[in-house]
């Protein structure tokens, strides 16, 4: 390994005006994707504007977020689950360079808030759905498609899973819930 930056420091030392424009180009690029970082410190713009937020806006408000940095990592069109999930990973495992300027990183939602996440989902369903969703519920609504539910859930709870699932099951039986934790 240390053969390569000898040759590397033996290159720049041979070819400065060359090694200088790299230099420079890198500034240039890394300058024009970091130009394109946008910060926002209010942090009820990341709920959808409409007439029905305002309750959501009320709770996100009343949360103390002056001394914290949130990041928002979105899916691409052709990206899926995995590719978010493993960004949103290598971002946070990035983070551990820094850390004598960072307390506390949340990167996942702990065991003991999840429920507390779920309750909070479901009490604000209809801020978290849109028009499409409400066509996804329609298609739910079919006595096929509660059957096949009802037996799933049913399925689920004799499992060994069924202890930690019950309180979802029984909250959100048809699990129109989990339509509004995909989208947050």
């Amino acid at each position: 390994m240390h053969k390569f930056f000898i040759r590397v420091h033996y290159f720049v030392q041979n070819n400065r005006l060359l090694s200088l424009a790299t230099a420079f180009l890198f500034l240039i690029v890394f300058g024009f994707f970091a130009s394109k970082i946008r910060f926002e410190e209010d942090i009820t713009r990341i709920i959808p504007k409409n007439e029905n937020a305002d309750v959501a806006t009320k709770v996100l408000k009343q949360l103390n977020f002056s001394d914290k940095i949130t990041v928002i990592i979105e899916k691409d069109k052709n990206g899926s689950i995995d590719d978010l999930t493993q960004t949103a990973t290598d971002f946070i495992d990035s983070l551990h360079t820094c850390e004598p300027y960072i307390k506390n990183i949340q990167g996942k939602v702990d065991d003991e808030n999840i429920q507390q996440t779920f309750d909070f989902v479901y009490q604000n369903l209809p801020y978290f759905l849109d028009e499409n969703d409400y066509a996804t519920l329609d298609k739910k609504l079919t006595n096929d498609s509660i059957s096949k539910q009802v037996e799933s859930n049913y399925r689920t709870l004799i499992s060994p899973t069924g202890i930690i699932a019950k309180d979802f099951i029984v909250n959100d039986p048809l699990g129109i819930s989990f339509i509004a934790l995909k989208k947050t």
